[in-house]
C-alpha cells in the first residue's frame, strides 16, 4: 500500500539510505578538504625551496658560512654534552668538597650534616638535578645569542644557599669548583680572562712567525730539490717533526738561558717573553716548510706549468702567478691545524717551561681534579677558535681561487 507515492517498504529503504548518503557526502568533503591543505602544503614547501635555491644561488659565502656555523654548534653541543656526562659520573662528595679540612672537621663526613652541605654546593654549582637537564642547562648558557638571568651564590652551608642577585648573561661557562683553579664559586670565564691574553699572545705570535719563516723555507727547498741543501734541510726538519716536543723544548730552553740571555721565566723582560714565541715556532715551523716544499713541488711539475714554459713565460711570473698561488691555496688549510695547535696543544707546554700563567695552569689541574666547569669551557673555547678560524680560511680559499665551489 502507498502513502504520498511510496510503499512502506520504500520509506524504510529511504530512511535507513539517508544517514549512509549524508556519511559518505561528509567523507567526501573531509576528503577534498585534505586534499586541498595538502596541494597548499605542496605549494608552499616548493614555494619555499624557490626562494632557498635563489638565495643560495645570490648569497653563496653567506648560505655556506652559516651551514657551517651549523654544523659545528650541532658537533661542539654533541661533543661537550659527551664530555659533561663523563666528568658528572665521576664527581664524587670528595670532588665537591674539596676545601674541607679533615683535620679541623666542622661536620662529621658523611653525616646527614655533610650530605646536606654536598648537596647544597651541587645546587650551588648547578650540578644537582637529573643529568640530562644539566648538559640542556649548559647548552643553553654557552649559547652566545640567548640572554641568561645568572646568581652567584654568595655562601653555601648545610642549611642552604644563599644568593645574589640577578645578573643578565650572554655567554657563561659555569662556577670554578676546586680551589686549585681559584676560587671556588668564582665564575670560569672571569677566571680565563686573566690567562687568554697569554696564552693567545704567545700562540698568535708563534703561527705569525712560524708562516713568515716556513713558508720561505718550504720554498727554498723546493727550488733546490734534491740538491744538498734541498736534502740538508729536509732531514733537520724530519728529525725535528720525529723527535718529542717536550725534548726539543727542553734543550732550547736550557741552551737559551745558557748561552741567548733567556731569564728562563714569563714576564722578566721582553727577550725572555720573545725566546717563549721562538720555542714554540720551532716545533710548528717543521711541518710548514715540509708542507710547502710538497706543495710546491706538486704545482712545479704539473702539466699547466710545463705549458707556461712551453710559452716562453719567464720563470718569476710563472712561479709567483701560477705555482706560488695554487700552492698557497693548499697551505691556508694548514692554517686552522697550526693555530689550534699552537694556543691549545703546543703552548701548554711552552707555558709550563717558562713558567707563563696562561690557560695550561687550568686545563691541567681541571682535569686533575675533575673540576667539569673549567674542563668544558676550556674545551668551548678551544672549539670555537677552530670552527672561527677553519671558516675563516675556507672564505680565503674561495676569494682567492675561483674554481672551488661552495657546498
Amino acid at each position: 500500500m502507498k502513502k504520498n507515492g511510496l510503499s512502506s517498504s520504500e520509506k524504510k529503504f529511504q530512511n535507513k539510505s539517508l544517514p549512509i548518503i549524508e556519511e559518505l557526502n561528509n567523507k567526501l568533503n573531509n576528503s577534498y578538504k585534505k586534499r586541498a591543505h595538502f596541494e597548499r602544503f605542496k605549494y608552499l614547501f616548493s614555494k619555499f625551496n624557490t626562494i632557498n635555491r635563489d638565495f643560495i644561488k645570490k648569497t653563496p659565502l653567506l648560505t655556506y658560512s652559516l651551514k657551517r656555523i651549523i654544523y659545528a654548534f650541532i658537533s661542539l653541543y654533541l661533543a661537550i654534552g659527551t664530555v659533561y656526562i663523563l666528568i658528572a659520573l665521576s664527581i664524587n662528595d670528595i670532588s665537591i668538597m674539596n676545601d674541607f679540612d679533615f683535620q679541623k672537621p666542622t661536620v662529621r663526613p658523611y653525616s646527614p650534616e655533610w650530605n646536606a652541605v654536598v648537596n647544597n654546593r651541587k645546587e650551588a654549582l648547578g650540578l644537582n638535578g637529573p643529568i640530562l637537564k644539566q648538559v640542556l642547562i649548559y647548552w643553553r648558557n654557552i649559547t652566545p645569542f640567548i640572554p641568561k638571568q645568572i646568581q652567584l651564590p654568595l655562601s653555601v652551608s648545610q642549611v642552604k644557599v644563599v644568593w645574589g642577585e640577578p645578573q643578565t648573561k650572554w655567554f657563561w661557562l659555569g662556577l670554578i669548583m676546586n680551589k686549585s683553579n681559584g676560587i671556588i664559586n668564582y665564575p670560569v670565564y672571569d677566571q680565563f680572562k686573566t690567562a687568554m691574553p697569554i696564552s693567545f699572545t704567545i700562540g698568535f705570535s708563534s703561527i705569525i712567525l712560524s708562516f713568515a719563516l716556513g713558508i720561505p723555507l718550504g720554498i727554498i727547498c723546493a727550488k733546490n730539490k734534491e740538491k744538498s741543501l734541498d736534502n740538508s734541510l729536509s732531514w733537520l726538519f724530519l728529525i725535528m717533526i720525529s723527535a718529542p716536543a717536550t725534548i726539543l723544548i727542553s734543550v732550547f730552553w736550557l741552551l737559551s738561558v745558557q748561552y741567548l740571555g733567556n731569564a728562563g721565566i714569563w714576564g722578566v723582560d721582553d727577550w725572555t717573553n720573545f725566546m717563549a714565541v721562538i720555542a714554540l715556532s720551532i716545533i710548528t715551523i717543521p711541518g710548514i716548510v715540509i708542507e710547502t716544499r710538497r706543495y710546491i713541488i706538486d704545482e712545479m711539475t704539473a702539466d699547466y706549468t710545463k705549458f707556461a714554459e712551453s710559452k716562453g713565460l719567464s720563470s718569476t711570473y710563472i712561479f709567483y702567478v701560477h705555482i706560488f698561488r695554487n700552492a698557497g691555496v693548499r697551505i691556508i688549510r694548514v692554517i686552522p691545524g697550526a693555530l689550534i695547535l699552537s694556543l691549545f696543544g703546543s703552548s701548554l707546554l711552552i707555558e709550563r717551561f717558562w713558567g707563563a700563567p696562561g690557560m695550561s695552569k687550568y686545563i691541567l689541574t681541571g682535569v686533575a681534579t675533575n673540576d667539569i666547569f673549567i674542563v668544558l669551557g676550556f674545551i668551548t673555547l678551544s672549539a670555537g677558535v677552530g670552527v672561527f678560524s677553519s671558516l675563516v680560511s675556507d672564505l680565503i680559499l674561495v676569494l682567492m681561487d675561483p674554481r672551488v665551489k661552495l657546498s
